[in-house]
């Protein structure tokens, strides 16, 4: 009989490191989905030594759609059974970039890539599992409309591809709880809020005074990570979860007027690896 894993994504990030180990010591299987196997692997190597669980790493790069099916590959011919699809990995970029496929990178990594991926290993993913996507609060000023792939060098703003991209992602959450619910999948959303990871240094002159003001108040990766633990152990489906409360995805976000438009454009970037 096959093992049943979780995997997390971005598992050598911060939050995702602490999402590991917390799983890890309690004696859940874990895959590290992680870009560099060579820095992440000595990771994997001390969480096997402290833990109780069984931890693997294997190689993901959500900015390559090739990436992402092979690792999709990898898990069907070595017929392993997921419990949980942690959706942790993130970025947001200074400056413009994109996707081996021509998508700014922070939307083809944080949306497009995370899509693929999940479409990939629902057929992997046990009756009664779970599917956490990670959103944040800028999905208050993100915007989804016929314009969301189309940024460049003229029009990039780190907030503003950020936002589109979890606010995205939101929309999938919702969406995809009342898809999956007949196979008894639970799918949510966690906002882990403001942590204390690389993510949070701009690059500009009011760091160090950022730094200074809220570092008091900012959550620890271990903190942060909670509300993607307690989303992937839920018996409820289409909710946010914070790091003390959790409730259902506004329905503004799951009757968004433009999401069958972000569906169909998605689809036919990804069709070629579906």
């Amino acid at each position: 009989m096959s093992e049943s894993y979780t995997i997390v994504t971005g598992a050598g990030g911060s939050i995702g490191q602490a999402i590991t180990r917390t799983l890890a010591h309690k004696g859940c299987n874990v895959i590290m989905a992680c870009r560099n196997i060579a820095k992440d692997s000595p990771l994997c190597d001390r969480f096997n030594n402290e833990c109780n669980g069984k931890v693997r790493i294997m190689q993901l790069d959500l900015s390559s759609l090739d990436s992402v099916a092979r690792f999709a590959q990898d898990i069907h011919r070595e017929d392993i059974k997921i419990d949980t699809l942690i959706n942790n990995a993130g970025v947001m970029l200074k400056h413009y970039q994109t996707t081996q496929q021509g998508v700014e990178m922070t939307v083809g990594v944080n949306f497009v890539g995370t899509y693929l991926l999940t479409r990939l290993l629902v057929p992997t993913i046990r009756q009664g599992g779970h599917i956490t996507f990670t959103t944040s609060l800028t999905r208050y000023i993100g915007k989804v409309d016929h314009d969301f792939f189309n940024l460049n060098t003229e029009n990039y703003g780190r907030f503003k591809a950020y936002s589109r991209s979890k606010l995205a992602t939101t929309l999938l959450t919702a969406h995809l709880a009342q898809e999956l619910a007949p196979q008894g999948i639970h799918v949510n959303a966690c906002d882990p809020g403001v942590v204390d990871t690389g993510m949070i240094h701009m690059d500009a002159w009011f760091d160090p005074l950022a730094d200074r003001l809220f570092r008091p108040i900012i959550s620890t990766p271990t903190q942060g990570a909670n509300s993607s633990i307690q989303a992937s152990a839920s018996s409820i489906s289409g909710h946010i979860f914070e790091q003390k409360r959790h409730y259902a995805i506004a329905s503004k976000w799951r009757n968004h007027p433009h999401w069958q438009w972000l569906l169909n454009e998605t689809n036919r970037i990804v069709a070629p690896w579906l």
